[in-house]
């Protein structure tokens, strides 16, 4: 069914494409757009068999136009006449097509050209053969074939390799946005296993601890259902942490360790983190500007974390900007003394002093849903300052003030950053 339709579909568009044309030679041979548009169809639709394509369209076009004649000519036999000799163009432009290039095993757009020109050429021949009845020749009436074949396929070819051209542009610009979100996704993925591991650790504490109450239980005279129990919740403790164990290692099998050993310029990155954070605002209706301005250009290693750094400030600072008009978010990058510096700044409402000391705690959140007075998890900054110290070795330092803006300020060495040996 769905062959049908394609080949119906070419043949209406064949026929629809006649109607740009001009008349030579003799009354009812016309050179028409339609015959450029068949390579075009023919190679984008090289599973179907041409000459089933062109027999389909030697029928559909030739009656289509036939009609038109008619009612111009009001002569039965002329028109019957020229529909014959279109039926014979398509059928015998159908079998070349078959034999010079849809047979052949390997062929590229230059045999295309090739074909496509003794395609036209040949089956024009025949049909103003037809309908001179085969007298009446002229070297110049073989001349202009010869250069309406050539231009023709000259134009089916420039078509093919425009097409061909925008699609790949289309598979680039898709190519392109997966390769942005994957970024992103491992990014956060990256991020979410380094704070497991830290949590990690602090099962590791409870579970000795648990381990200890029970050694101390069995060495004093408590009763026994008090053993038991401080035995159960050490168990249990034990089991939580090989769940836990199991699946950081399947997040990060996921993720893959080698994906951090290819090096990432910060443009790109900056690229990445600016298009999606610009996505944010205009998807929340945001009047929240967002300026980047790098100094200087370096490497970094440890890419999918930085991502992770800048967005959870980024993301922090538009959260800020809750009803203040004209809010911005300005993001400054540059090198000075072997150091890379990573300074974030806004205008929103800032940091109550009281809370300067507590922002980097986990836990620690002063957000919350006015609907459900559900507490944001306030994980944010909590990663941002582990991974800054933890992974880059580096320092990140917060200034605000309230109803002003606030400015958080990151330095990581050099080396670190770009994974240089020292």
């Amino acid at each position: 069914m769905k062959k049908i339709k394609s080949i119906f579909t070419i043949a209406i568009g064949v026929a629809l494409a006649s109607q740009i044309k001009i008349n030579f030679f003799v009354p009812g041979f016309i050179v028409a757009l339609s015959v450029a548009i068949l390579p075009v169809f023919l190679y984008f639709y090289k599973q179907f068999n041409p000459i089933e394509i062109l027999f389909v369209t030697g029928i559909i076009y030739p009656l289509y136009r036939g009609i038109f004649l008619y009612f111009d000519t009001n002569n039965l036999h002329t028109t019957l006449g020229f529909i014959g000799a279109n039926v014979l163009f398509y059928f015998s432009y159908g079998i070349l097509f078959y034999l010079l290039y849809w047979k052949k095993k390997k062929k590229g757009i230059t045999d295309l050209f090739f074909c496509a020109l003794l395609c036209d050429l040949l089956s024009n021949i025949l049909e103003i053969s037809a309908m001179i009845h085969f007298k009446g020749y002229s070297y110049m009436m073989f001349q202009e074939l010869v250069i309406i074949a050539f231009v023709r396929a000259v134009i089916s070819v420039c078509i093919i390799l425009l097409i061909k051209y925008y699609k790949s542009l289309l598979i680039k610009e898709e190519h392109e946005e997966r390769y942005r979100k994957l970024i992103l996704i491992t990014s956060s993925m990256k991020s979410e296993i380094y704070f497991m591991n830290k949590n990690n650790s602090d099962i590791e504490g409870v579970m000795k601890k648990a381990y200890l109450l029970y050694k101390t239980i069995s060495e004093q005279k408590y009763p026994t259902q008090l053993k038991n129990l401080s035995l159960d919740i050490a168990k249990d403790v034990h089991e939580i942490k090989k769940d836990y164990i199991s699946v950081i290692k399947g997040l990060e099998e996921m993720v893959g360790e080698k994906t951090d050993n290819v090096k990432m310029d910060i443009k790109d990155i900056v690229n990445i983190i600016g298009m999606d954070v610009r996505e944010f605002l205009k998807q929340n209706n945001s009047n929240v500007s967002l300026e980047f301005q790098i100094k200087n250009n370096f490497n970094v290693v440890d890419h999918f974390y930085l991502v992770c750094i800048l967005r959870n400030l980024i993301h922090n600072s538009i959260e800020s900007m809750d009803k203040t008009k004209n809010g911005y978010v300005k993001v400054l990058i540059m090198k000075s003394q072997e150091e890379c510096i990573f300074v974030v700044s806004d205008n929103g409402k800032g940091i109550k002093e009281k809370d300067i000391d507590y922002i980097f705690n986990p836990g620690f959140s002063t957000k919350f849903n006015k609907e459900t007075g559900d507490i944001c998890r306030g994980i944010g900054l909590a990663h941002v300052k582990g991974i800054v110290n933890d992974i880059f070795s580096g320092t990140i330092d917060v200034h605000s003030i309230t109803e002003k803006g606030t400015e958080f300020t990151i330095k990581i060495k050099q080396d670190k950053m770009e994974g240089v040996s020292v």
